[in-house]
C-alpha cells in the first residue's frame, strides 16, 4: 500500500505549487521577449531610416528584459528547490511563511511595475526620437506583462490542495 502523503495547513492554497507556477510564466516570458527581441533586430537589419532605430531600441528592450527576467525565474526555481529539498515543504510554518513571503513579493513587484510604466510613458512623451519610441514601448510591454503577472498572482486566489509528495509542488 502507498503511503499517503500528509496534508499542510494553509489558507492560500500550495504556495510552493504556486511559486513554480509564476516561475514558469516569468520564465516563458523571457524566452519569448529573447526571441521577439532577435527578431526584431533581424527585422531592423532590413529597415531604414527611424524605423530601423526604433526597431533597434525595442529590440534592445526585449533582449535586456527578456535576460533579466530568465535569471529572476532561475534563480527563483532554485530557491524553491532548495527549501524543499531542506524539508520546509513539509512544515506547515515555513510552507506559511513562504507563501506570505512569495505574496508580498509580487505585491512589491506590482508596485514596481507601476513605475516601469510610467517610466515607458515618460520616455515616450519625453525623448521623441525614433529610438525614444522604441525604448517607451518596450518598457510600457515589459511593464505591462510583468504588472499582469504579478497583480494576478499577488492578488488572485491560489488553488490547489497542499500535498508533501506531490509531484506538482517538487517537480
Amino acid at each position: 500500500m502507498a503511503d499517503v502523503p500528509a496534508v499542510r495547513a494553509t489558507n492560500s492554497g500550495d504556495p510552493w505549487r504556486q511559486a513554480r507556477v509564476v516561475g514558469h510564466q516569468l520564465g516563458a516570458w523571457a524566452l519569448a521577449s529573447l526571441a521577439a527581441g532577435a527578431l526584431l533586430l533581424v527585422v531592423a537589419g532590413g529597415a531604414a531610416g527611424a524605423a530601423a532605430a526604433t526597431l533597434r531600441a525595442l529590440a534592445v528592450q526585449c533582449i535586456a528584459w527578456g535576460a533579466i527576467d530568465g535569471g529572476i525565474a532561475a534563480f527563483g526555481e532554485r530557491d524553491r528547490r532548495r527549501r524543499i529539498a531542506r524539508g520546509e515543504a513539509d512544515d506547515a510554518g515555513a510552507t506559511a511563511a513562504f507563501g506570505a513571503r512569495l505574496r508580498r513579493l509580487l505585491r512589491i513587484n506590482a508596485g514596481l511595475d507601476v513605475v516601469y510604466l510610467l517610466v515607458g510613458a515618460t520616455l515616450l512623451l519625453a525623448w521623441r526620437t525614433p529610438e525614444g519610441l522604441g525604448h517607451g514601448l518596450g518598457v510600457l510591454i515589459q511593464g505591462g506583462f510583468l504588472l499582469g503577472l504579478d497583480a494576478w498572482h499577488g492578488w488572485g486566489p491560489w488553488s490547489g490542495t497542499s500535498r508533501a509528495g506531490a509531484g506538482d509542488t517538487r517537480g
